[in-house]
């Protein structure tokens, strides 16, 4: 038997009295009992609502409708609703909400019948969104419910009944919709007074509300204005001011970090700037608040070497897709490494991993493989200049450590004014920009390289005019999808935008951590590297092809993207709906794809942002929150990740917010500020 168990109550903060508004000479509430009642296998609807006096409407609707109810506590919802379910017995409940008046019938039963067919403990269609928000169905044991009633302790999890289900403790399964939209397109819940308006247009176009998923959509198709009169697009934004609301303020404790600053000392005497790579550097965090060295990593978190765990959100600089320590990934390797990895002559691996990204990536004829970002970015612009006979470059982003590029950059030093003056930046988003070096050296520029994209969409019709304005002046056109590669899907940006290059650079996710890299291009321009000297010790290695041949089979095969793109949206739209609570949204704003967003801090009057940065950063990691600026989001960050990383956020912005009113905001840095390595993007 599945019962469901509508929540709902009149003092919504964002909308009050929103339950029983009027739609079509209707209250709302009795439009969702209706529509619920509709679906073939929920056997009985119960309202459930608050014992406050507020809600004694809702009760006296109930009785008048006949709709069996129960009134329980305002705050503890969890146990509102669990409370509703032992006095309304089932084997399983459907948990909807009063505030979504076109949920449909025929979405409840899609999600109940993955739920009968058995195997798990809940099932539902929000771990990923592919259904408009609105029509959110959650269908779970009530045995999984009374376990989340005795154990969830934090605020949130009281507050929210679903939030402890989906903390990795129970068996869990999403349902996909057969018409999926883009996650954020559409949102049908009533939040505000305009998406009651909205709802209303919609009732009065279909029948009184009578219809169903598809001939909405096919509605907003028709009729676009009726999405204009909405203003959020956020979805769960209750869910987020919750958190905020529930968020203490005021610094964190400070990590004990004795061993960290121990090899540092150790590390002074022997590798100049005490790290490998700049971005992974000690300057690059607030110093004496952050941990300097790290231990170990499974999945998204990492130990320091003092015990401290967090949350990473740097995953290697966005190598590991997969998050840390992936044990397919590792049991391939190993298996390769057991046969020998670097090898006296090519190794049939080489070939197999070739076919396959040449199958996957749109403009990929053929492929050579290389170790770093830099390998194959460098790699890619000497072919170019090998085919074209000529020798400027135009660029656009970041494209790795080699002296063509870095020369571009503040970080300079030891790159000849002769090789400099060969690579010309042009602006993103902005052909014209790319158009005026074209023509200010004629018949010059071997390459135009730039990154697709990063944390800034392209406009209409930019990255076609890049093609076209680099082929008008005979120039190779090469994306450095190195960073955009496999996270935006695994044709890469050049397939989600339909653009594609003569050439292209991958690297990073390929080999979830271990070290590849690939150019990968048409034919004709792919042969020129059998005469430039393109040609290292370890291209061939086979260990880390096989660690792709495997992060590959993932990809393909699991919803992996997809969860990223999720909880990365999840995260996204989380933080800057705390950051509009806390009255910073103009100071803090996180943008760019839910894959790989971007944490942008500005001051009102355009001053340094470095302070709030560095505040943001400091509260963070004391959090065990381990962040720079980015948010790499791999496949195993999962909702319990996630939300830890929320409350952590949702008290720093709630403490940035006191701070800011302070006369001397920099008197609450703990340490030196971190310091730039340069800006490229």
């Amino acid at each position: 038997m599945i019962a469901a168990i509508i929540q709902a109550r009149m003092g919504s903060t964002r909308f009050p009295g929103k339950t029983l508004a009027e739609i079509e000479g209707r209250p709302m509430l009795g439009h969702v009992v209706d529509r619920v009642r509709l679906s073939r296998l929920v056997d009985k609807v119960i309202v459930a609502t608050s014992d406050q006096n507020s809600d004694d409407t809702i009760a006296i609707f109930c009785e008048k409708e006949n709709i069996p109810f129960f009134r329980g506590s305002e705050q503890d919802v969890l146990d509102r609703f669990y409370q509703a379910a032992r006095a309304n017995p089932a084997d399983a409940f459907v948990r909807i909400t009063a505030d979504c008046p076109l949920i449909d019938p025929d979405v409840i039963d899609a999600v109940a019948s993955r739920f009968n067919a058995g195997g798990f403990d809940y099932v539902s269609n929000v771990q990923r969104y592919t259904y408009p928000d609105g029509l959110d169905t959650e269908v779970f044991a009530f045995s999984a419910l009374e376990q989340a009633w005795r154990e969830a302790r934090k605020p949130a999890e009281r507050e929210h009944v679903t939030l402890y289900l989906r903390t990795g403790k129970f068996r869990t399964a999403n349902v996909e919709s057969p018409h999926p939209v883009p996650a954020g397109e559409y949102r049908w819940t009533v939040d505000h007074p305009a998406d009651l308006e909205f709802v209303r247009a919609i009732y009065r176009q279909l029948n009184n509300g009578k219809c169903r998923l598809e001939p909405i959509l096919a509605l907003l198709k028709e009729k676009p204005e009726l999405q204009k009169i909405q203003e959020s697009k956020i979805s769960n934004e209750g869910y987020y001011r919750s958190l905020y609301q529930q968020a203490a303020k005021g610094a964190a404790k400070k990590l004990r970090l004795t061993q960290s600053q121990g090899w540092l000392e150790r590390s002074r005497k022997v590798i100049p700037g005490c790290a490998q790579t700049f971005s992974k550097g000690a300057t690059q965090y607030v110093q004496g608040v952050a941990p300097i060295f790290l231990d170990h990593g499974k999945g998204c978190r990492v130990w320091d070497v003092d015990g401290n765990e967090f949350v990473d959100y740097v995953q290697g600089l966005l190598p590991n897709i997969l998050g840390y320590a992936n044990d397919e990934v590792n049991q391939a390797v190993t298996a390769q490494m057991g046969r020998g990895h670097s090898f006296s002559l090519p190794h049939p691996l080489e070939v197999e991993l070739a076919e396959r990204l040449t199958r996957l990536i749109p403009c990929a004829e053929m492929v050579r493989f290389g170790k770093n970002g830099s390998d194959a970015t460098s790699g890619a612009i000497r072919a170019a200049r090998a085919y074209t006979g000529r020798d400027r470059v135009a660029c656009c982003g970041y494209h790795g450590w080699q002296d063509w590029f870095i020369g571009t950059t503040t970080r300079n030093a030891g790159v000849p004014a002769s090789v400099r003056s060969l690579t010309h930046p042009f602006r993103y988003n902005d052909a014209a920009s790319l158009e005026k070096l074209l023509q200010q050296h004629p018949v010059e520029f071997a390459a135009v390289i730039m990154e697709p994209v990063n944390f800034e969409e392209p406009v209409e019709g930019f990255l076609e005019r890049v093609k076209d304005l680099a082929h008008q002046h005979g120039a190779v056109l090469i994306f450095d999808e190195i960073c955009s590669g496999f996270h935006f899907g695994l044709g890469g940006a050049q397939k989600l935008f339909g653009v594609t290059p003569d050439l292209a650079c991958f690297g990073k996710a390929m080999g979830n951590g271990f070290p590849i890299s690939c150019v990968v291009g048409k034919a004709d321009l792919m042969r020129t590297f059998e005469e430039i000297f393109f040609s290292f010790t370890f291209a061939g290695e086979v260990g880390a092809m096989a660690a792709t041949m495997k992060v590959l089979d993932i990809l393909e095969g699991t919803d992996a993207l997809a969860r990223m793109e999720a909880n990365g949206r999840v995260l996204r739209d989380g933080l800057n709906t705390l950051a509009r609570e806390a009255g910073l949204s103009e100071r803090i704003q996180c943008i760019g794809r839910p894959q790989w967003s971007l944490m942008k801090f500005r001051e009102p009057d355009r001053s340094d942002s470095a302070l709030l940065k560095n505040l943001f950063q400091q509260e963070a990691v004391k959090r065990e929150i381990l962040v720079l600026a980015t948010h790499n989001i791999s496949a195993v960050h999962n909702a319990a990740a996630i939300q830890q990383t929320l409350e952590a956020y949702a008290e720093v912005v709630k403490t940035l917010a006191d701070w800011l009113h302070d006369p001397q905001p920099a008197r609450f840095l703990e340490g030196q500020m971190s310091q730039p390595v340069f800006r490229v993007r």
